[in-house]
């Protein structure tokens, strides 16, 4: 005689004892039996027919879904969605704070110290620059500029958790900022590869981030984020550098990226229109990190307890990018080569 697995032995018991389960209405003999019936079983959920809200399961994704780069099901923090005037005005604004206290001059110093050896170690100048260079120094300085604002999230959670009380607003802005920054890194990841020493410099370059931000959050929050605004301000302008010479006929960068088309991901983050090129794509990774360079110096101006004055903006740009999705539209940026396509 079969055996019925009991509900509250769960999946393992399931799993030991295959020969039977139970639907609510009869006993089926295996998984694919349970499938078939389309009822709830006792195994895992990829095993049965019920519907999952990612669409996870391979009998679910049919045609282009199951061939998508990037699943904008699988959610994602709603990001500024930058036009070509925005990003012109970056451009022509490449501003850097100047030190004002001993705080500011010592991260200052600490970053714009860590800038040089990062310069010397990935091959980096600022002209002509060689491919291989700019590939390794994107893929460490996004791994790198991830960690600050989900270490500086997570203190505030916990803060909040001992304190009893609000946060403000301020980790939604920290998380968006982490987030973002993870997007440019898989971004990308679509088309660089990695080797073992971009490897071992992005897992040591983590090793060395993470104590060291919380250690300084720990002990002033406010120079933690004066910190990475410094962090920000060297990574729009090597952005800034990087998309001059995409742009400028005779150099590597432009031989190699100029007519580079934009990876799936980064056409459905930023609402990029199907003919991006991946310029548009570091364009728009470029008017990330002023952003990121803004909000982190303001940050370092105010009190733990002040309200985060980013909170409607972020609500702004949920709202923008569901029009355009809503629409079928995406936004432009003014590459040559797309200029006209689909502008909104």
């Amino acid at each position: 005689p079969r055996r019925l697995a009991p509900a509250r032995l769960g999946h393992a018991a399931v799993r030991r004892w295959q020969p039977a389960t139970y639907t609510g209405l009869r006993f089926v003999h295996d998984a694919a039996e349970a499938r078939d019936c389309g009822e709830t079983t006792h195994l895992h959920f990829r095993e049965t027919r019920q519907p999952h809200p990612l669409k996870a399961k391979p009998w679910e994704k049919t045609g282009d879904e199951a061939n998508k780069e990037f699943n904008d099901r699988y959610a994602t923090t709603s990001n500024h969605i930058w036009t070509k005037e925005e990003i012109d005005h970056q451009m022509a604004n490449l501003w850097q704070h100047r030190p004002q206290t001993f705080s500011d001059r010592f991260v200052h110093g600490a970053m714009y110290g860590l800038y040089r050896v990062f310069n010397f170690i990935t091959g980096y100048k600022a002209e002509n620059t060689p491919v291989r260079a700019v590939e390794w120094r994107l893929i460490v300085l996004e791994s790198f500029a991830g960690v600050p604002g989900f270490v500086a999230a997570m203190f505030r959670h916990f803060r909040s958790l001992r304190s009893l009380t609000r946060d403000h607003g301020w980790i939604h802005t920290l998380l968006e900022e982490a987030e973002n920054e993870r997007m440019h890194l898989l971004t990308c990841m679509k088309v660089f590869k990695a080797g073992p020493i971009t490897r071992m410099l992005v897992i040591s370059a983590q090793v060395i981030m993470t104590p060291f931000v919380g250690a300084l959050y720990i002990v002033k929050p406010g120079a933690a984020h004066r910190f990475v605004g410094y962090l920000e301000e060297t990574a729009c302008l090597t952005y800034a550098n990087i998309i001059h010479q995409v742009e400028t006929s005779g150099t590597p960068l432009h031989a190699e990226w100029s007519d580079l088309a934009a990876p799936n991901i980064a056409k459905t983050y930023w609402k990029l229109s199907d003919e991006a090129k991946f310029v548009d794509v570091l364009k728009c990774m470029f008017a990330d990190e002023c952003n990121h360079r803004d909000v982190n110096h303001t940050f370092a101006t105010m009190s733990s307890d002040d309200p985060n004055p980013f909170v409607y903006k972020h609500q702004e740009d949920a709202l923008r990018a569901w029009r355009l999705e809503a629409d079928g539209a995406t936004t432009d940026l003014g590459c040559e080569k797309t200029l006209g396509t689909k502008a909104r």
